[in-house]
């Protein structure tokens, strides 16, 4: 908690926690004792149905009894009289509707005093839910000198609140130099307390942790007892906060929303609370990793809004900018047979773009979501942006010229025939990228390689061409080269994948594979010999 004045001094401040309601409260007790005496009202009637019931049984039981002695006399005595046994039915007749009758009174009154029962049982539930519920009382002291006005301000913390960065990239045909760059910060939050029109403030740094200026000490090496030290700090009121957001947070929206969800209030909250809960621990795991490397970012909500606090996330503009970019195509046939257009895209505004999400559209059609990680202001970055549909790519194994020889030692021989091809009726230009295999490996021996046309690949083995195809234009790049290496090779790595969990591959938003995951030359040594 702090506390801030505008005039005079501060002389003291407490703060007071109490529940909103006790046991010993009349009103609790009032409570309690109408809940009681409707559920004896209630009782008593359940009583009386059962009365009635065996009442009725009893009836049946006469009746019965009179129809198998009228049977038997009739049998044996020579003359019956009809008022004798008139009688008899008649009174079966008056009981039973007499029995009915009450019966309905009985369940006429069971159904008025049911709403009543339920009604108060709500109440009852109400009360000892504020049995459990804190509420928190900053006193404050003030003195001046003078009479003044002073305006006080409160500052304090809250769990059950969290945001992620968001963009939006658009992009127009009729200026195709530029795009708008539009920042979001998505708030969820379930504090316990409606956001009415609050002006918002966001943050990438963690409100419990210390920052201090970057510190080497001394590396010793050998036994000794000097470690290098760590800073970890955390408030102990905001980790009691924490422990009673937990506990609490439910029952306070339970209070604050009983009259506007009705029963699907508990499902929806539950939705809400668990995709918090990812929210928080994806936005942490960012922001942490933004500390590391000793960057922080502070934004403003362009505009108000209303964020409830049952979880329901609201989106807040945090930054709007007009960008320079230059559009690019590349392919790499390899990876994937669909040409990529990319964003060259200088960030010449005075913030940074947060990690996070991009959601992209051209000429206000949505072409789909991609991500970026942290840009700084003043770093150009390339971004994906969509397929280059114009664009025909083809990457097949020359089987004539490709053999695997197995011996003492495993030679693979590999020809592959990429061809591009311009479908369109405008010049285009694009880079194609294609790899040659680098062996980290002493005993994985790569020779023999041959590019048409010509083209040396740089230290990672990738190869790039500069191309500019003409309209219905088709081009034929052939790729050489030959693997030598131990048949062992092959079995320790089908050991290595049968060892490694199965995990289902990760999904990606665009078409093709544009984010496998890094592989070794031993794994794609294995992917090739499929081929033969």
């Amino acid at each position: 908690v702090r506390i801030s004045t505008s005039a005079g001094r501060i002389l003291d401040v407490q703060v007071e926690r109490s529940y909103l309601a006790r046991a010993t409260d009349p009103a609790f007790q009032k409570a309690e004792d109408e809940a009681q005496v409707l559920a004896s009202a209630m009782a008593a009637l359940d009583d009386e149905v059962l009365v009635l019931d065996a009442q009725a049984k009893q009836i049946q039981d006469i009746k019965a009894f009179s129809l198998e002695k009228l049977t038997q006399d009739m049998t044996t005595l020579p003359n019956i009289s009809v008022d004798k046994y008139g009688s008899v039915v008649e009174f079966i007749s008056k009981n039973l509707r007499a029995t009915a009758k009450a019966r309905r009174a009985v369940e006429l009154q069971r159904t008025k005093l049911a709403p009543e029962i339920k009604a108060s049982e709500k109440r009852l539930e109400e009360m000892r839910g504020l049995t459990q519920l804190e509420e928190t009382t900053v006193l404050v002291t003030l003195e001046a000198n003078q009479a003044a006005q002073a305006l006080v301000k409160l500052t304090y913390m809250l769990p059950g609140a969290t945001w992620e960065p968001l963009h939006e990239f658009r992009a127009s045909v009729a200026s195709p130099k530029s795009v708008e760059v539009t920042s979001f910060a998505v708030v969820t939050q379930t504090s316990g307390e409606d956001w009415n029109h609050a002006e918002m403030t966001f943050s990438t740094q963690s409100s419990t942790e210390a920052v201090r200026i970057p510190e080497l000490e001394a590396l010793t090496l050998g036994d000794t007892k000097t470690a290098s030290r760590m800073l970890t700090r955390q408030s102990a009121s905001f980790t009691r906060a924490q422990t009673a957001f937990t506990d609490q947070n439910r029952l306070w929206n339970m209070r604050l929303r009983k009259s506007g969800f009705g029963s699907s209030f508990a499902q929806k909250y539950q939705d809400n609370f668990e995709y918090l809960q990812v929210v928080q621990s994806k936005t942490v795991e960012i922001f942490q990793n933004l500390r590391k490397r000793g960057t922080t970012a502070h934004f403003k909500a362009m505009d108000t809004a209303i964020v409830r606090a049952d979880g329901h996330s609201v989106r807040l503009p945090i930054g709007r900018n007009k960008l320079s970019t230059k559009q690019k195509i590349v392919a790499a046939p390899e990876q994937s047979l669909n040409a990529a257009r990319t964003l060259d895209v200088g960030n010449s505004s005075a913030q940074p773009l947060l990690p996070g999400q991009v959601a992209l559209y051209q000429d206000g059609a949505f072409l789909g979501m991609t991500e970026i990680d942290f840009i700084a202001a003043g770093e150009r970055f390339d971004l994906f942006f969509s397929v280059a549909d114009q664009i025909k790519l083809t990457r097949v194994l020359d089987k004539k010229h490709s053999a695997l020889i197995r011996k003492t030692r495993t030679r693979m021989q590999l020809a592959f025939i990429v061809t591009v091809e311009n479908l369109s009726t405008k010049t285009t230009s694009l880079t194609l990228a294609d790899r040659i295999p680098v062996s980290e490996n002493r005993s994985i021996v790569v020779s023999r390689v041959k590019v048409t046309p010509a083209a040396k690949p740089d230290s990672k083995g990738i190869l790039n061409w500069k191309l500019t195809l003409k309209p219905k234009e088709k081009r034929t790049f052939k790729i050489q080269y030959q693997i030598e290496y131990p048949p062992t090779l092959i079995l320790e790595t089908k050991r290595n994948r049968a060892r490694q969990p199965s995990r289902p591959p990760a999904a990606s938003p665009f078409p093709g594979s544009w984010n496998k995951p890094k592989r070794g030359l031993a794994d794609e040594i294995m992917d090739l010999e499929q081929n033969f």
